[in-house]
């Protein structure tokens, strides 16, 4: 209301320094001023972020598929609920098709690293790019207090919400474990980590953290679930029970080349007494569609 008077008084000013009589200025706010509370609520409105839908819970069974766009028969399967894509490749098509069947599909993009066979690749300033990722040819670090990283981000996030995602799986967001060659700080991975919070629940879209186990506490609040890789093999899975603790899941990843996977790999893996009660597949590190589950 404070708001809404000091504008009418503006407009009276304005108007009275252009001679306009003060009895007709009158009229005119009164015969037009039933509009006002409609057009505030309004703008409002479209202000106001989305609410977010999809609040997965712990223990939901997932599966994840990257170097492969899974096939749409594959969403009759049943014993898997979410599902996690590539959001470049993954078609729209493909998403509602999952999504018809009821399994709710997360979108992963890499928010940390830029990777030179995007389509948007071009758009990536040369001073943002750092280091090669090891291990993975064409990726390199990137500066993610670059605003115009987070200018290229925040596109990928609409996108996503454009395709139909319920949420989405941001990348590489712990470059200051790494020598991405840029001095980032956790305090640096934290602000940006909320920064593509906000951006996905802007859309109506959930956000998971990708491993960063020791920034968690600062995170767990404002991310709807975790995805983590090979805590088992590092030792770390305790660092992610706060999801547990507040009935987030923790879509759990360890990784084999071996195709079955040997059965003591399996044992380790479902029974590590600090992945109590994640989500845990058994994966081949491209992420195809092989898949092990507990």
């Amino acid at each position: 209301m404070a708001r809404t008077l000091r504008l009418l008084s503006s407009l009276t000013l304005f108007t009275l320094s252009l001679g306009l009589p003060l009895d007709d200025i009158l009229l005119q706010i009164f015969q037009n001023i039933h509009w006002l509370p409609n057009a505030l609520a309004q703008v409002t409105s479209d202000l106001a972020p989305r609410a977010v839908s999809f609040q997965p819970k712990a223990g939901a069974t997932f599966n994840i598929e990257l170097s492969v766009v899974p096939k749409t028969s594959e969403a009759n399967d049943q014993s898997y609920h979410v599902w996690d894509f590539d959001m470049f490749d993954a078609p729209t098509s493909t998403i509602k098709a999952f999504q018809d069947k009821g399994h709710p599909v997360i979108c992963y993009f890499s928010a940390g690293s830029y990777e030179d066979w995007r389509g948007d690749a071009d758009d990536f300033p040369s001073a943002a790019l750092g280091e090669p990722l090891g291990g993975w040819e064409g990726e390199y670090w990137l500066d993610t207090r670059n605003q115009k990283i987070r200018s290229i981000m925040a596109k990928r996030i609409a996108l996503a919400a454009s395709k139909g995602c319920d949420a989405v799986d941001p990348d590489n967001v712990d470059g200051y474990t790494n020598p991405t060659g840029f001095d980032l700080t956790k305090a640096d991975a934290v602000d940006y980590l909320k920064f593509l919070a906000n951006e996905a629940h802007s859309h109506g879209m959930a956000c998971g953290l990708k491993n960063g186990g020791d920034v968690l506490g600062q995170l767990v609040d404002v991310m709807q679930f975790s995805v983590n890789e090979q805590c088992v093999q590092y030792n770390e899975c305790d660092l992610y029970q706060p999801f547990i603790e507040q009935n987030k899941p923790v879509f759990h990843i360890e990784y084999t080349e071996k195709s079955p996977a040997a059965a003591s790999f399996v044992t380790k893996s479902c029974t590590n007494k600090g992945a109590k009660g994640f989500s845990t597949l058994i994966k081949h590190m491209s992420l195809d569609a092989w898949t092990t589950k507990c």
